[in-house]
């Protein structure tokens, strides 16, 4: 990690600009902001300021201003302790879409493809999953996560055919259910004046899903496995996972 970017004023201005941004727009809690507090020193100021917590309550418009005054006091008074706020779950997934490159030049390992943020209508299980990896990504690294964007793309997909009314089976395992999905759902059975090329495309992500699991089950930290999948092939395996996430979001708006 390289902290000392953290403490050059300059450098660090546009990404105080987008740390607010997704702070404000992540939904943190007041006892999230608590937690936050006690690991960064700053609980007193948190709990003492007289409109921060407040204004979040009553989501009164003067919060945005309230973050960026927290912000200022944070790194004024010990910068390097902004990476628990970069690295929180629900606010490093906004910032890996708006400075990854920033995020880069700290040190942290970011895919190409921006971060997933699931729709309102995700599931429980889907959005906890998402969380899961995107904390892993930046805590541990991409092999770390495989086994929680696995399980977020199964229960998408068993989500979408459900939703769709497509039968399937309560065991179904992930690549029946994208075939399924593949096969019976009208915005992916027709796919424009390309259909062919677009097709092969959609094939090869059948593909993809199909080396899911064994990655799963032998490659990744989801069992006790002695050679774990490597650090660029598990970039590999988050960047077209989330590729896949990203097309079935836009195309099917779930």
């Amino acid at each position: 990690m390289n902290h000392g970017l953290l403490q050059n004023s300059v450098w660090c201005g546009p990404l105080i600009i987008a740390l607010q941004e997704a702070i404000v727009s992540c939904g943190l809690n007041a006892q999230e902001w608590r937690k936050l507090g006690y690991q960064t020193g700053t609980q007193d100021f948190i709990i003492g300021h007289d409109r921060l917590l407040r204004s979040l309550s009553w989501g009164d418009p003067d919060y945005g201003d309230c973050v960026f005054q927290f912000l200022r006091y944070l790194t004024e008074l010990v910068p390097t302790k902004t990476t628990f706020f970069i690295e929180h779950p629900k606010v490093f997934p906004l910032l890996e879409q708006s400075v990854p490159n920033m995020l880069a030049e700290l040190g942290y390992g970011i895919s190409q493809v921006p971060a997933v943020l699931p729709s309102v209508s995700a599931t429980d299980v889907v959005r906890r999953a998402l969380s899961d990896a995107d904390s892993l990504l930046a805590a541990s690294g991409a092999p770390s996560t495989i086994d929680r964007l696995h399980t977020a793309l199964h229960g998408y997909l068993r989500s979408a055919c459900k939703d769709q009314g497509i039968p399937l089976a309560d065991d179904a395992s992930i690549t029946v259910a994208y075939k399924a999905l593949r096969k019976e759902h009208p915005k992916l059975r027709v796919l424009g004046e390309h259909d062919g090329e677009v097709g092969k495309i959609l094939a090869s992500f059948a593909s993809v899903i199909d080396a899911l699991n064994p990655l799963r089950n032998h490659g990744s930290v989801a069992h006790p496995n002695e050679q774990l999948i490597g650090q660029d092939e598990a970039v590999l395996v988050v960047n077209a996972v989330r590729t896949m996430f990203h097309y079935l979001n836009q195309k099917l708006g779930i």
